[in-house]
């Protein structure tokens, strides 16, 4: 699905327009997919993740999940399994995605009940069933970058991927930025937004043996300027965090519609349960310079991660599922770089156990 050599000036990298679609068939037993596409409101009136994945023992089947953060603190989610997929248009049950041009533009439809909730109830258990909203949006994304081919962008990531790094991502992965517009329904309320997104496609097995949390954001800002990282830590706490003790370290810069590999010095990583105003800084270093950006968290969803099975298959893992799960925090963050501010996308991981309130 990658390129072998990455062309970091044109907004298919390189890649063949087939590489941008769905797969048909499962080329072996186990092998996954998925696709996701978030957004983000430049006034802050939503931001949205959407995922559809290949559940990879049982393809053609995928699940799909969502959540829509609402200015008001509202936040609405739905997991669901559907199988009505083609290569140009990747679907669930209630969700379709449309390639309409390979790396360049892509429909998003949704139409069902979401779960209403908010960030305080997720962060303190597991969700039980409750009040539902129907809620129907379609955004029309425009990409705006060259992809980022996840282990490309230098020697020491490329080695880091044929290890437990390429394992936890699941095979070959690419993310791309992208502008949008759309509407959004949630029963009898109606609004259009406007801003920016970003969008992951996956081929391969994932494993998530070895685990130990991960901090990963980015974000396109007006003038085009766009960054975006990927760390995992090798263990538990600071040690696992440092520079030099980190599993996978990855990032990039764009600048003029060119992405440059990027040396990830500092980053956002999950300490607590707050939900909202929790401020931090990227730092990043790449051939033009060092980069340092600033953080504010705008909206937070509480989500588990497992890495074994001895909670059971196919779970719907919103909420916290306490010790010996990783809490995952999946959200919006407000970035400022050199005096320019864009709302993009901010997901964390760690351990159940070391999560603070």
């Amino acid at each position: 699905m990658l390129a072998d050599k990455p062309d970091f000036t044109r907004l298919d990298g390189g890649m063949r327009p087939e590489d941008d679609f769905a797969l048909d068939h499962q080329p072996s037993p186990g092998y996954g997919e998925n696709q996701a596409f978030w957004f983000f409101d430049e006034n802050n009136k939503v931001s949205s993740y959407n995922h559809l994945d290949v559940i990879q023992d049982a393809f053609p089947l995928r699940t799909e999940r969502h959540w829509l953060a609402l200015d008001d603190g509202r936040i609405l989610y739905n997991y669901v399994d559907g199988w009505r997929s083609t290569p140009r248009k990747p679907a669930g049950a209630n969700l379709v995605y449309e390639c309409v041009e390979p790396f360049k533009s892509w429909t998003v439809d949704f139409l069902g009940t979401m779960r209403v909730s908010d960030a305080d109830e997720l962060s303190r258990g597991r969700p039980v069933e409750g009040p539902r909203a129907v809620v129907e949006f379609h955004i029309d994304a425009e990409m705006a970058t060259p992809p980022w081919p996840l282990g490309r962008l230098d020697e020491q990531s490329g080695q880091d991927m044929a290890g437990a790094s390429g394992r936890f991502i699941g095979g070959e992965r690419y993310e791309q930025l992208y502008r949008m517009k759309g509407h959004i329904r949630i029963d009898r309320e109606e609004f259009d937004i406007s801003g920016t997104g970003m969008r992951t496609h996956r081929r391969g097995t994932r494993e998530m043996e070895e685990w130990h949390g991960h901090s990963w954001q980015t974000a396109l800002f007006p003038s085009g300027r766009a960054f975006g990282l990927m760390r995992f830590p090798s263990k538990e706490g600071p040690e696992g965090r440092a520079v030099d003790g980190l599993r996978f370290n990855e990032g990039f810069v764009v600048q003029d519609g060119r992405m440059y590999p990027a040396e990830v010095l500092e980053s956002t990583w999950l300490d607590t349960y707050t939900p909202t105003g929790e401020r931090s800084q990227i730092r990043m270093r790449s051939e033009l310079g060092e980069h340092v950006i600033q953080v504010e968290v705008a909206a937070s969803v509480w989500r588990a991660i497992f890495t074994d099975a001895r909670h059971g298959k196919y779970l719907r893992r919103f909420g916290t599922w306490g010790p010996g799960t990783f809490v995952m925090n999946q959200g919006a963050a407000h970035y400022t770089w050199d005096g320019e501010s864009a709302y993009g996308q901010i997901e964390r991981s760690t351990l159940f156990e070391k999560v603070m309130r």
